[in-house]
């Protein structure tokens, strides 16, 4: 019998261990595991941890990114807080003990202990925990879907996000001979050995990256190019799934030096390969850079699969706005029919799930930070698979009252407008939909200064300015990116507090948490934006103040100090005024070009006045605040004659081609001088083609608003039963590998092995009750208001014009 002192959780111990010495002796290590002890070594061990406190700190460090230096710092603590009698050191022990039991948690958690091959017959990806919402050919994907009416096809759509991470660099300490990796592509980081080989064959071939034809970052990606000194890898790179923010196998890779096209290619092949639906749709940042040579360069790299996909590529919806004017409808998802009401961010909130663990693994050899990582990766798919049923049936509510919201408004809309110029313009719209070579119907053709034509100035500007290294302040934020991003935090907060003027006491609680999940996001982004400001505007930390104020009140009120705003308290730089200037001059000219737009679509639509109305005070709103920084920038920056254009604007001012001012008669009626300022401002004709224009941009984009609230209602029922067949999948898997374990195994051993499968799926069996339990009442609600499909032939839409 063996014989065991037990250790308490919480202390770091020598203690005597009486192993068993009987005619049945099992090793050292095997009496030490069955009494809850986890050897530091296999032979003859020393040092040993209990279960309980690996199972402990894994978890911990899960929620709280804890490091083992820190959670075994405290462990040591709590047996001695004075440092007079220290416990023994057991520090690298520990070490390797928590890496041995992540390692090993996986490989059990993904069945390999009843799989006959064992370790050594672990398949690319086969550790990784999958989305249950994917489309997943012989999981949750019925068997016949290939052969489904051309109608349902879009339905098993797959959803893909690209992205880079520059936060998760890795220092160069140790290498893959001193530091291996117990992982070996088992599951979300791409193997390391076909990885290199790849990179060291194929980089010398690839041909080098064009000029770049939009205003993508470049001089951020410039920037970070240069970010190599002392550094094994700079980054790393991945494909999520785009619709529920998970990771996907085999699609992680580490970054050498920028977001370098080959890298990203071999992690987006990487990925394709795990995947067999033959439709999906990918996000990237720089989409429509990065997929001009795509197919090209698949050529030159060893076989792959990317031809036997219909793909389509856009760009995520937060990162669209800083792309030049042509890629905002070609890579829209909010114009691209069948991908619902997906943003395509979801790599963006992975990482910032992932950014707390960089401070640890930054210093770890590559093969430690490789399975930390892995590790990681697998809470948080696990974490999104748990917490799929209360995902999935909040945006189902949310979708079904949008969906309701949208298709009423553009019915009104529609019904005002005449049938022979919707007929028209629905064969346009479906024109271009098919065929994105088409002309497209959300394009505007008038000529103007615009905000997006002076950022592409400005990082031109900035990318040269870069190359002089003197005059990098920030190395990932040159000054005309700050002010960018400023004025978009201006803008949030603008957005943010006509929606919590909105909320009163008859506010359901579901409405109020929204407004302050938005109001903490930006508060953090505009915590970090401002911690980069200070550098270049240090003179503001004499205006900063303690902010005592709730999370909602501080990022609703809370100053930016833009140069506008301080210039006459503390000392600016020229060239970020200037900076300024020419974006404020230019969001000017959008907003009056806005503000033409609506005034002609509101003298159409009597039915939908007020929401439009709603809309042209908020553009007014935004211009007199435009105008108001540039009067304050126009003095130290010596502008003279602007004001001839960028006129004060008076209420009366509002209103449209054919009106006149209040108490004026009709012979004194003068066009208001919004429509005579911009180029082209003065060929408006209430029936000339700039209305016409503008009706038909604004009844596309109801249209289009509609539509994907429609898609957005049909995926989530979709996604629902991939979910419930995928946990029921699962359950027969692990029902299976219970009746597949041998009985030439050792009873104890088979019995455990027996009891761990019966175990795992029982737990998909509640999985899915509780699925299905949380969603009993999401088909009837599907099936009620307006924006259904109709008809036996399961016609997509009820709202298009045939």
């Amino acid at each position: 019998m063996d014989d065991f002192v037990v250790i308490d959780i919480g202390g770091i111990h020598s203690i005597a261990v009486d192993f068993c010495n009987c005619h049945h002796v099992r090793p050292h290590t095997s009496q030490l595991l069955r009494a809850g002890l986890y050897p530091a070594t296999t032979k003859n061990p020393r040092t040993a941890a209990t279960f309980r406190v690996l199972d402990h700190f894994h978890m911990l460090s899960f929620m709280s990114k804890i490091s083992r230096f820190e959670f075994y710092g405290a462990l040591s603590r709590l047996i001695d807080n004075t440092g007079t009698s220290p416990p023994p050191y057991r520090y690298t022990a520990f070490m390797h003990m928590i890496r041995e039991w992540r390692h090993l948690t996986l490989l059990k958690r993904s069945g390999r202990g009843h799989d006959p091959a064992g370790v050594e017959g672990t398949k690319e990806g086969e550790c990784a925990v999958l989305c249950p919402a994917c489309p997943q050919p012989g999981r949750n994907l019925p068997e016949n879907w290939e052969d489904a009416p051309d109608h349902k096809q879009w339905l098993y759509t797959l959803f893909l996000g690209i992205d880079a991470n520059f936060c998760l660099k890795r220092l160069d300490i140790s290498n893959d001979v001193r530091d291996p990796g117990f992982n070996h592509g088992y599951a979300y980081i791409v193997e390391e050995k076909t990885f290199k080989a790849y990179l060291q064959e194929y980089d010398s071939k690839v041909p080098p990256e064009p000029p770049t034809t939009c205003n993508n970052y470049d001089a951020i990606k410039s920037a970070n190019s240069r970010g190599g000194k002392g550094l094994a890898s700079s980054g790393a790179g991945t494909v999520d799934c785009s619709r529920h923010d998970m990771k996907q196998p085999v699609s992680v890779g580490d970054l050498q030096k920028g977001e370098r096209y080959v890298n990203m290619d071999y992690i987006y092949l990487s990925s394709l390969r795990q995947n067999s639906p033959k439709r999906i749709v990918v996000s990237y940042d720089i989409a429509c850079q990065w997929t001009r040579n795509l197919f090209q360069r698949c050529d030159i790299y060893p076989p792959n699969s990317i031809h036997t996909f219909a793909i389509n590529y856009l760009i995520p919806k937060f990162h669209l706005p800083a792309h030049q004017p042509s890629c905002h409808t070609t890579y829209s998802f909010n114009y691209t029919p069948d991908v619902g009401r997906t943003d395509g961010e979801a790599p963006e909130r992975g990482w910032a799930a992932m950014n707390p663990v960089a401070n640890s693994t930054k210093e770890m050899g590559p093969g430690s930070q490789r399975d930390t990582l892995n590790d990681h990766f697998g809470d948080i798919n696990w974490r999104k698979v748990t917490g799929m049923a209360g995902t999935l049936f909040r945006r189902a509510m949310e979708a079904i009252d949008e969906r309701a919201k949208q298709v009423m408004a553009f019915t009104e809309f529609d019904t005002t407008l005449p049938v022979e110029s919707t007929s028209q313009w629905t064969l346009m719209v479906q024109a271009w939909e098919m065929d994105p070579t088409q002309p497209n119907p959300f394009d505007c053709t008038e000529r103007r200064i615009t905000e997006h034509a002076v950022r592409l100035e400005l990082a031109r500007d900035d990318a040269s300015s870069i190359k002089d290294l003197s005059q990098v302040v920030h190395e990932h934020m040159p000054p005309s990116l700050l002010l960018t991003q400023g004025l978009e935090l201006e803008e949030q907060q603008c957005h943010l507090r006509t929606d919590a003027k909105v909320l009163g006491s008859h506010s359901t609680d579901l409405q109020i948490a929204k407004v302050i999940e938005r109001a903490n996001r930006l508060k953090r982004q505009i915590d970090a934006w401002a911690s980069i400001q200070h550098l270049y505007m240090p003179a503001i930390a004499q205006l900063c103040t303690p902010d005592e104020s709730d999370t909602l009140t501080s990022a609703v009120k809370g100053e930016l100090f833009l140069p506008s705003q301080v210039l006459d308290c503390v000392p600016v730089s020229q060239d970020l005024l200037e900076f300024e200037w020419r974006l404020r001059f230019a969001q000017a000219h959008d907003v009056l070009h806005d503000i033409r737009r609506l005034i002609l679509v509101r003298s159409q639509i009597r039915n939908l006045v007020l929401g439009v109305q709603a809309r042209i005070d908020n553009n007014v709103s935004k211009y007199r605040e435009f105008r108001t920084a540039l009067v304050r920038l126009a003095r130290p920056l010596g502008k003279v004659g602007w004001d001839s254009e960028i006129q004060v604007l008076q209420d009366q001012d509002v209103r449209g081609l054919a009106a006149r001012e209040s108490g004026s008669s009709e012979g004194r009626v003068a066009m208001s001088w919004i429509w005579r300022t911009g180029e082209g401002s003065g060929d408006f004709d209430p029936a000339g083609p700039r209305m016409q224009e503008a009706l038909r941009i604004e009844w596309c984009r109801s249209r289009a608003r509609a539509h994907r609230w429609q898609e957005e209602c049909l995926l989530l029922q979709e996604e629902m039963r991939r979910v419930k067949d995928f946990f029921s999948w699962e359950e027969k898997k692990w029902v299976e590998r219970a009746e597949q374990v041998g009985p030439t195994l050792e009873p104890v051993l088979a019995e455990g092995l027996h009891a761990y499968a019966h175990r795992q799926a029982v737990i998909r069996d509640r999985l899915r009750t509780h699925c299905e339990l949380v969603w009993k009442d999401i088909p009837v609600a599907m099936a009620k208001g307006p924006g259904l499909p109709e008809g036996p032939d399961g016609q997509k839409y009820c709202i298009e014009c045939h």
